[in-house]
């Protein structure tokens, strides 16, 4: 339905009704209303606005004799209202209690999903945006013991991966420096994909070595596609348990529903990278979503930036009654956070 442009009067009642109805969940009577507005408006007034409302779709009545709900329609209004004036005013605080630096991607995407869920009470999820080149800082060889190597592989990730291997029989501690010797002239500063391509076909061994440590050059090159496939978009979620906890029976059903498709994770993560494309917020409520699993609920992002050029979602899913003002000014303060800690790393 098009949105109609309300007069200040409707606007005042519609915002009224929409405020009680997310904080109980119940139906919200003209007597209400009128309690609410003060002696400038009739009851007869409000009953007519309400009405209104209903005809032009921003309300609508459960049943006969009950008081009216909001509709999407309804939901967007508010937003529209209220959303500037709350992010100006900081409505919620920005997460002072979170560190400038941290020790990995996915321990800062696992810390500040946490926190998400923690001040809206709702399932909070990150997606990472993908990570195109990974460069290698150090591959080397340990021996372990007599029938295992150990692989150390260092990247820019920051991160220190160990792999056990099955080592060559005889190998020894001078074979191991000398590999490790071309490994740091053959391997150091190039990209996965490069360092990939160089052990399945660059022939970096002398013969006297190659043929006994083929299996292990194969190995390595292995590890390292796992290791590249870790620059994929990486997805965190959390508070499921927190939300369904919080859920009126009738909802439990549609919630099921709701986890099992979290779990899919490439389907989760393909939906949410399409919302990266659709601008700097997205809300979608109810039946806005094109998820039959999220039609019961609403789903609120925003996008983040890590230096700069790499983009991420930022989100919630909650109840269709859900404050989306409050949930919108939470996201964008911690997408604020994301994009300073990048910055400042």
């Amino acid at each position: 339905m098009k949105q109609t442009v309300l007069t200040e009067r409707q606007k005042r009642i519609l915002l009224t009704i929409v405020r009680k109805y997310m904080n109980d969940g119940e139906p919200v009577s003209s007597g209400f209303v009128c309690s609410q507005m003060g002696r400038d408006l009739s009851s007869a007034t409000i009953r007519n606005e309400m009405a209104e409302l209903e005809r032009l779709g921003y309300l609508q009545q459960p049943h006969v004799s009950a008081g009216r709900v909001p509709t999407v329609l309804s939901y967007h209004e508010y937003v529209s209202t209220f959303l500037v004036e709350a992010t100006r005013g900081r409505m919620v605080a920005g997460p002072m209690d979170l560190p400038l630096r941290y020790e990995s991607l996915p321990r800062l995407l696992e810390s500040v999903a946490s926190a998400v869920s923690d001040r809206t009470k709702k399932v909070s999820f990150v997606l990472s945006p993908p990570f195109n080149s990974v460069t290698l800082r150090h591959v080397s060889l340990v021996l372990f013991s007599e029938t295992v190597l150990m692989l150390v592989l260092i990247t820019d990730r920051e991160s220190v991966e160990g792999y056990k291997l099955p080592a060559p029989r005889g190998v020894t501690e001078q074979e191991l420096s000398d590999i490790n010797a071309i490994f740091a002239k053959e391997l150091r500063g190039k990209s996965l994909e490069e360092g990939i391509r160089i052990l399945h076909f660059g022939n970096i061994l002398p013969q006297s070595m190659a043929r006994r440590y083929e299996d292990v050059l194969d190995a390595v090159a292995e590890l390292m596609e796992s290791e590249l496939r870790k620059g994929e978009s990486q997805i965190v979620v959390r508070g499921i348990e927190q939300m369904l906890s919080e859920l009126p029976e009738d909802q439990i059903g549609a919630f099921s529903a709701l986890s099992t498709f979290l779990s899919r994770e490439e389907v989760v993560k393909s939906y949410l990278a399409s919302l990266s494309r659709q601008g700097e917020i997205s809300l979608l409520i109810g039946e806005e979503n094109k998820q039959e699993e999220l039609r019961s609920f609403s789903l609120v992002s925003v996008c983040y930036s890590l230096n700069s050029d790499q983009r991420g979602v930022l989100g919630v899913v909650g109840p269709i009654r859900m404050n989306y003002v409050r949930a919108i000014t939470v996201l964008e303060s911690f997408a604020g956070y994301l994009s300073k800690v990048s910055s400042a790393t």
